[in-house]
């Protein structure tokens, strides 16, 4: 709507009328070209809604405030503690801080507002159907007020409060209360010991983030669903606690994080001294805490928004192409526009607002397509990137897709409204309304189309590359038979006598062909590590090796074979001598050139040797362990339990219900949850090349259809705009394969060039994206795959126009000339 024209000076509202008739006019021109307007619509909706996407899990993940107050104080604290590496040599590791530096820390910083201390357990909720394990933090009653958080019902923990209280988070809250108001009397049951409820927290607090990936065999997408507080540092006689707790602390305005790292060292080192029965300790590392959240995933989503830029830039090269080509059919109108007095800046601009209006046109439709594919990825990536929860469509979202609307408006819009401002009357007049090609022009469309090639070469490439890493990874041995195969986690821990009866009860399931216990699923949950010694080898430094608790059933069950000795039976019980099977790796490693079995360690005797399984990834190649059987080492912790696998004779699915009931027979106070099939475990260890995999394939395949309109559009104007030289040609005798070559000769060496450029970029790209991901490594094989491709889309696409201009009528064509 125009402003009154009272309040506007005559010559600004000249402007805004005149540029109201250029809409006008730009609108109605673009509706007589319905195909075209469609056209450049969808390109756009789709460039522009897939950058909108990904700039929304961008912002919700790396570039929003963590929801804090003062979230940039945060930091956490990691000690430092020395580790022998396998071959005995001492290693630096950093991971949680001990209680002795912790309470000095508390006493003596001056550059710190506050510590917190957390630990990430599990707790047990009873008194419905079934028992619920839940996802449990126990933390300093301080945690809530460093983070200065509140709650939406209750309230949060207190400094006097004793330890038998809880705060829940608000899906728990509706899930198992409906959201009853908290009372005086309110209380939950967790592992049989009764707790007042004191609060309940917003959907949108989560701390720790990703908490249910720091706990064996948790759902990925699981959230906190419990805070209880944590005990003192100190016992009621005097003693610290032992063990290592997490810590989150909040620094003081005025202080920096080098400074504050530099004053916690020295008081880890005066620690260090006054503790020696304690690990030694070497230091601290201080980290933003938005750094350690999102710190896993920054490149990556760096990676996927800027090549969804590229397909923007492939789409931008794509329209203004059009549009210059359209420029051809349109000079008689700019002649007669120039003619009646319109100033090239008067024609810059309607050629501009015609872009706008592509653009915004494109940017409505996009904003649906990225209202529908954002939840698709939140859901896709939910428990697998942090803050997956924070991601949203909001205001911010639109306000990028507005100015990715302006900018791209500029970017494709520029050129043809260019080529309106220099348009020839004279030379136009004279040749009747017939459009020439401008060489700057001509020039102009060609690069277009070479940066479209590019653009589709390097998005390709990466596709291709990730295709192959994953393809490889699923023809990797993985050491275990995953087909029929479910896994079944359970906790709390029980007695050895349990997991046994368990065992043995599901073996009776219809359609069972094997059952057996590990406390570590291969490829779900990381490995302990175990320090032993070789009897009559003396080391200066203890030897280290994956540790795994198993029943005898569990090699059967994923089909792990026996190398050499005997496999664990049901004789292997507490009052039994000890034994221990290692695997392949363990055996290659510490006794090359002789025989494992029958080796005496501090822990047992090695009674047989195993084949060797990827433990931790497809990608990683397999460690040294030690299997003990369950029986003779009941010490599990309880919070991570054990996970049950069943081979069946059909598909697994089928008999969960059955093997539920089973595990409920034997003891129904066990928590029963995560069923999979190991297939879908082996699925979900890929989870994040999966992703990109999908991603960047989408992004390529737009890119190469792209790269294939913009090839046909170039190549058939310039075919178009040589008709009266092919005519000739045709009348003087020349065959028609000579006209096809010099057509798709064209539209081979556009191809060629981005090719080039293509190659170029993708040499240059290639130590980053290493880093990102080792899967996008150099391959030549990969890179004449997608210029194979890229080849034969440029034959087809230069074909049609060819085709199309050996039948000509050369009279015809002279004539009309």
């Amino acid at each position: 709507m125009l402003p009154p024209r009272g309040d506007v000076e005559p010559s600004v509202w000249r402007w805004f009328e005149q540029l109201a008739q250029d809409a006008r006019f730009g609108a109605r021109t673009l509706r007589k070209n319905p195909a075209f307007t469609a056209a450049t619509v969808l390109t756009l909706a789709l460039a522009t809604g897939a950058t909108t996407a990904i700039f929304s899990i961008v912002h919700g993940v790396l570039l929003q405030p963590l929801p804090f107050d003062d979230p940039d104080r945060l930091v956490q604290v990691f000690g430092r503690t020395w580790a022998q590496d396998h071959d005995g040599i001492p290693d630096p590791i950093v991971g949680p801080v001990g209680p002795p530096e912790l309470e000095q820390f508390e006493r003596q910083t001056v550059s710190f507002d506050g510590f917190a201390g957390y630990e990430v357990t599990t707790q047990h909720l009873t008194g419905g159907a079934e028992p619920e394990r839940l996802t449990a933090v126990m933390s300093d009653r301080t945690l809530f007020s460093l983070l200065r958080a509140h709650a939406v019902e209750g309230r949060v923990f207190n400094a006097g409060d004793p330890l038998e209280v809880a705060v829940i988070s608000e899906s728990l809250w509706e899930r198992r209360f409906d959201r009853q108001p908290l009372g005086s009397n309110a209380t939950i049951t967790l592992d049989g010991r009764p707790f007042a409820l004191i609060g309940v927290m917003s959907e949108r607090f989560q701390f720790p983030y990703r908490a249910a990936s720091l706990m064996a065999g948790s759902l990925p997408e699981a959230r906190t669903d419990v805070w209880v507080p944590m005990p003192p540092l100190r016992g009621g006689d005097g003693a610290l606690r032992r063990g290592r707790v997490n810590v989150v602390a909040r620094l003081k305005p005025s202080a920096s994080i080098v400074q504050s790292a530099s004053e916690l060292a020295v008081i880890a080192g005066r620690v260090e001294q006054e503790h020696p029965e304690f690990q030694r300790r070497i230091g601290v590392r201080i980290a933003p805490l938005a750094d350690v959240i999102v710190g896993p995933v920054r490149r990556s989503l760096w990676m996927l928004l800027a090549a969804v830029g590229l397909v923007l830039v492939a789409a931008c090269a794509n329209v203004a192409n059009l549009l210059l080509a359209r420029m051809s059919v349109r000079t008689q109108e700019v002649a007669t526009r120039a003619a009646l007095g319109a100033g090239a800046l008067r024609l810059v601009r309607q050629f501009l607002a015609e872009s706008l209006l592509l653009s915004l046109a494109g940017g409505l439709v996009g904003a649906a397509f990225a209202r529908w594919s954002v939840p698709v990825l939140v859901a896709s990536a939910s428990g697998r990137i942090p803050r997956a929860h924070e991601i949203a469509l909001d205001w911010r979202a639109f306000a990028f897709l507005l100015a990715l609307c302006l900018v791209t408006a500029v970017l494709f819009g520029l050129a043809p409204a260019v080529a309106a401002a220099r348009v020839d009357i004279q030379s136009v007049t004279k040749e009747g309304g017939r459009s020439t090609r401008s060489g700057a022009f001509g020039r102009l469309r060609d690069a277009l189309v070479i940066l479209e090639v590019a653009l589709a070469f390097v998005l390709a490439t990466g596709a291709v590359l990730i295709m192959r890493e994953i393809i490889r990874l699923e023809h990797v041995p993985s050491g275990m038979e995953t087909r029929n195969a479910l896994s079944v986690h359970i906790t709390p821990r029980t007695s050895a006598g349990t997991y046994y009866a368990i065992e043995e009860r599901v073996r009776q399931v219809p359609g069972v062909h094997a059952a057996g216990f590990t406390q570590l699923t291969p490829l779900q949950n990381w490995g302990w590590e175990a320090t032993f010694t070789i009897n009559n080898r003396p080391s200066e430094n203890p030897l280290t090796a994956g540790l795994r608790y198993v029943t005898p059933g569990y090699f059967e069950a994923l089909g792990i074979p026996i190398v050499r000795g005997r496999a664990l039976t049901n004789q292997d019980t507490e009052p039994a001598p000890r034994v221990i099977l290692v695997n392949e790796a363990f055996a290659r490693r510490f006794f090359p050139g002789s025989d494992a079995v029958g080796q005496e360690l501090n822990r047992g005797t090695i009674v047989g040797v195993v084949g060797d399984v990827r433990q931790v990834s497809l990608d990683r190649d397999a460690e040294p362990e030690l299997y003990y059987p369950a029986a003779q080492n009941v010490t599990m912790a309880s919070d991570i339990g054990m996970s049950l696998i069943v081979r069946t004779e059909q598909r697994p699915e089928r008999a969960i219900a059955a093997i539920r009931t089973a595990i409920r027979d034997v003891d129904p106070r066990l928590a029963v949850f995560n069923m999979k099939t190991m297939d879908e475990v082996v699925s979900d260890s890929m989870w994040q090349l999966n992703l990109y995999r999908w991603l960047i394939g989408v992004f390529a395949a737009l890119t190469l259809v792209l790269a294939a309109i913009g090839l046909y559009g170039v190549v058939s104007f310039g075919a178009a705009s040589r008709l009266r030289e092919f005519a000739v040609r045709l009348a003087l005798g020349s065959g028609t394969h000579r006209l096809l070559r010099l057509v798709v000769m064209r539209g081979i060496l556009l191809a060629g060039g981005g090719l080039v450029a293509g190659i170029a970029t993708v040499l240059a790209l290639t130590p980053w994206a290493h880093n990102v991901s080792p899967a996008l490594a150099v391959d030549p094989a990969s890179y004449l795959l997608v210029a194979g491709i890229l080849v034969v889309i440029a034959l087809c696409a230069s074909m049609i126009p060819a085709i199309r201009a050996t039948r000509i009528d050369p009279a015809t064509a002279l004539r009309h000339d």
